[in-house]
This record gives C-alpha cells, sequence and structure tokens, in this order.
C-alpha cells in the first residue's frame, strides 16, 4: 500500500500483518507467526495514536497509548488484556515461540484487538 496517511498506512499494515500469520505456520515459522500477532496488534495501536495525535514512537509509547484510552477517553479496560496478549506475543519471538494453537488463539483475539480499536 503506498499511502501519505499514516493512520490508513497503520491501519492496512495491522490486518496485513495478521493476515501473514497463517503462512508463517504453513511454513513452520513460529517465531515470525508470534511477531507477526504483535505486529498487527502494534500498528493497530499506531493507528489510534495517530488519530489522537499521540507519540508512538516506541513500545512505551504503545502502551502509554492503551491506558490513555482507557484513563482519558472511556475505551473499554478490556483494551489492557489486549495489549498484555499482544506484548506475550512480542515476547515469545525472543524466548522461544508459543505453541501454533496459541499463535490462532492469539491471531483470533488480536482481530477483536484491532476491530475495537478501529471504532474509537
Amino acid at each position: 500500500m503506498t499511502t501519505t496517511d499514516p493512520i490508513a498506512y497503520h491501519a492496512e499494515r495491522s490486518w496485513h500483518f495478521l493476515n501473514l500469520v497463517d503462512s508463517e505456520l504453513a511454513n513452520g515459522e513460529l517465531e515470525e507467526a508470534s511477531n507477526k500477532v504483535w505486529g498487527a496488534a502494534a500498528h493497530a495501536i499506531k493507528a489510534v495514536a495517530e488519530k489522537k495525535g499521540w507519540q508512538h514512537g516506541s513500545h512505551a509509547m504503545l502502551e502509554e497509548t492503551i491506558l490513555r484510552l482507557i484513563d482519558d477517553e472511556n475505551a473499554p479496560p478490556r483494551l489492557l488484556n489486549y495489549y498484555r496478549s499482544a506484548n506475550w506475543f512480542h515476547t515469545r519471538f525472543y524466548s522461544g515461540p508459543p505453541r501454533r494453537e496459541q499463535i490462532l488463539d492469539g491471531k483470533r483475539e488480536i482481530a477483536e484487538f484491532i476491530e475495537l480499536l478501529e471504532t474509537l
């Protein structure tokens, strides 16, 4: 996708990364599939941060976006649980991959997360 709109870019990338999970799993690349789950969530958070005019250039800023959405924007508190799940997939890239079933469950959960973020 070629766009100068950063909100559209991050929104598209979130679904793009989520759609890559299945091909990574088919290739036996569990670490990459796990990281794609994280990447999908991170881009969805970046899209919302862009929309709000908030910084999102670090891992800490992504978490801060979620906290601000909950604390200041009255977003559902379950956003934090989704974020923690996404972060778990990110850390598993470095510490050994989750099982295939965990990744598939995570993919479904992060799809819900992205859909929720798109409504904010």
